[in-house]
């Protein structure tokens, strides 16, 4: 058994009255302050055509580092930030547009209050990423490791909500198996139509998926080298070398992951590297489902075969935090070395889309209304898991600028 582990992660089925609590917060900013509005920006105005990808800053917060995003179709907001600092605060809030008031703890204060001994099942321990499906739904991963340390028992989770009542609809809880000592769940894409999550391992390098239906779950290519680091390259990020606190370049594996609008590939790439991967997802929902109606050369695969065959290079792209294929095929990174964001389109060209120097370690990706929103972590300039810091105090936020048409 090489590049899998066979491993199940367990589906409970949670409902729970919750509702949005206003907590302490950092402050609000808006760019190009709307005469009247008291300074407030709409943050879901209409696109004006002729609109140049100048990133418009949304919102911004001090002392909340602002990593996961996600926005509804009918535009509420929510971000996340994980727990690597001593002083965090809020894991999971929502930013109530047309108002200053401090973001809102999601779904409730108890969620984001967990402590050691604190049941981590129904409590946010250190969550990554956001993400809200084509059915409205809002996905939370979290990891489950603070300050990147070894999971919590029965922390590392996949929690679906349903945003119109603020409740969970869905809890995903992972065993040691699927998220192993020194694992770190780090993003996730949901596919709806066949009913699974894909989801990164940036701490070892592994692709998780995740039957939705049963909850069956299974760690892919985690022996493979597309979703592991390359420490040989020297990353240039905010002008300086990127490097732990023993001057080595840090080891983060498969990072941002993309799901193609048919659902049928997954584009993956490990933070420090620069090469593009891809790989058919029916390989993996076949070994999970045998029973699926899977395409011919992908049936009878099981949870030991070797899925490394399925795996293609495409080529070298950018240091990336996150990815995001629009339903056009644009595939967008984060571009960590630029201060920018990049995009790949279809027939396989690199194109910029907006660079500026506001945009420091741009991390995780939403569209909405045709736009592209992305939160600005500031990573290079924290400690980076030491719960003493430094911590840089912000800004941290949100900016946007319009999808590009790729033809």
């Amino acid at each position: 058994m090489k590049n899998l582990r066979r491993t199940i992660g367990a589906a409970a089925l949670i409902t729970l009255a919750g509702c949005s609590q206003p907590r302490s917060g950092g402050s609000f900013y808006t760019d190009n302050p709307n005469p009247g509005t008291e300074g407030f920006v709409p943050l879901f105005t209409p696109l004006s055509t002729g609109t140049k990808a100048v990133p418009e800053r949304v919102a911004a917060f001090d002392g909340f580092q602002t990593v996961g995003i996600a926005i509804t179709p009918d535009g509420r907001l929510f971000l996340s930030s994980p727990r690597w600092h001593g002083n965090h605060g809020d894991s999971v809030v929502e930013v109530r547009t047309g108002t200053f008031n401090p973001p809102i703890a999601y779904p409730t204060e108890a969620w984001n209050s967990w402590r050691p001994g604190v049941r981590p099942e129904r409590a946010w321990v250190c969550v990554q990423a956001l993400y809200n499906d084509d059915q409205g739904r809002l996905w939370v991963l979290d990891p489950g490791a603070p300050n990147f340390g070894t999971p919590v028992p029965n922390a590392a989770k996949l929690i679906r909500f349903d945003p119109d009542r603020d409740r969970v609809t869905a809890s995903f809880i992972f065993n040691n198996s699927i998220a192993p000592d020194g694992s770190y769940l780090n993003d996730v894409r949901i596919d709806t139509n066949d009913g699974f999550a894909f989801i990164t391992d940036s701490g070892l390098g592994a692709i998780v998926a995740v039957d939705l239906t049963t909850g069956n779950a299974g760690r892919f290519l985690e022996e493979h080298m597309s979703t592991k680091a390359d420490t040989s390259l020297e990353l240039i990020i905010g002008g300086e070398r990127w490097v732990d606190e023993n001057g080595y370049t840090p080891a983060v594996h498969s990072d941002g992951i993309a799901l193609s609008p048919e659902g049928d590939y997954i584009y993956y790439q490990a933070l420090t590297g620069r090469t593009l991967y891809r790989v058919p997802t029916a390989p993996m929902k076949s070994a999970l489902r045998p029973e699926g109606d899977w395409p011919a050369q992908y049936r009878g695969l099981t949870l030991v075969d070797d899925m490394g065959e399925f795996v293609e290079e495409l080529g070298e792209t950018f240091v990336t935090d996150a990815m995001a294929m629009d339903d056009n095929g644009v595939l967008y990174f984060t571009a960590l070395e630029r201060d920018a964001i990049t995009a790949r389109l279809p027939s396989g060209e690199l194109t910029q889309v907006t660079a500026d120097t506001r945009i420091s370690w741009p991390d995780s990706f939403a569209i909405h209304g045709g736009r592209l929103y992305f939160t600005n972590a500031r990573i290079h300039e924290t400690g980076f898991g030491r719960p003493e810091g430094p911590f840089a105090q912000g800004p941290y936020g949100v900016f946007r600028v319009p999808l590009i048409d790729p033809d």
